[in-house]
């Protein structure tokens, strides 16, 4: 089955990420497609790629990223895919922060639309994610930025496909571009919480609403 933010919608704004992942994955796709049939579509909170720089001391290089944020209809972070890149070097590292409860020991399948998938790894976790990283190269980066989809697969804990869609309409342009100084980051933050906030406490509101409906149907 397919992760995408809308999917997520109906049970982020009840419990915590690893238990939204959870439910997710144990229940099947037609599962999933009725219960979600009843919530409202909602699009994004974060719907574009962005860059950040910074210089290493050590190396004199300039590093930058290149990050999508994917999240739920609540607001809630769910994955991240980061291109990260150093000037004058020919490799790129490609970081995912991917939700717990997946398997750690397959890995992830990192593609771009159809093309052949390449293997990442991973490492390190924390109690709200897990990173993974795969050594690329510009062939992969520009596959990106022709591409329509980066499509990141995980296993579930019954070694179950868990797909995680990514859009690159706006990676090209993120990835070529001027980075984001600290103020526009950080104005982007704000009106990110700012819209997060709005948006859960929309749920919230229609969430009471449904529990009053059902109040009053009862005999």
């Amino acid at each position: 089955m397919t992760v995408t933010v809308a999917n997520y919608a109906a049970k982020a704004a009840r419990g915590p990420m690893s238990a939204v992942v959870a439910a997710v994955v144990a229940l099947g796709a037609g599962a999933v497609s009725s219960a979600l049939a009843q919530q409202p579509a909602a699009a994004p909170v974060t719907d574009t790629w962005i860059k950040v720089c910074r210089s290493d001391d050590k190396t004199k290089k300039e590093l930058c990223k290149t990050a999508y944020d994917l999240r739920t209809s609540a607001g809630q972070f769910l994955a991240s895919v980061a291109i990260v890149e150093a000037s004058g070097e020919a490799r790129k590292i490609v970081e995912m922060i991917m939700p717990t409860g997946l398997l750690l020991q397959p890995g992830l399948k990192v593609q771009v639309d159809q093309n052949k998938g390449e293997d990442a790894k991973f490492g390190m976790c924390a109690p709200d994610g897990c990173v993974a990283q795969m050594v690329s190269n510009e062939a992969f980066v520009a596959a990106m930025k022709k591409g329509t989809t980066l499509i990141v697969t995980a296993y579930g804990q019954a070694s179950n496909p868990v797909t995680f869609s990514v859009p690159l309409d706006t990676f090209k342009t993120a990835n070529e571009g001027k980075p984001l100084d600290e103020a526009a980051l950080k104005k982007r933050e704000e009106a990110i919480a700012a819209e997060v906030q709005q948006k859960q406490k929309s749920i919230e509101d229609q969430l009471r609403d449904e529990q009053r409906k059902a109040t009053q149907t009862k005999p």
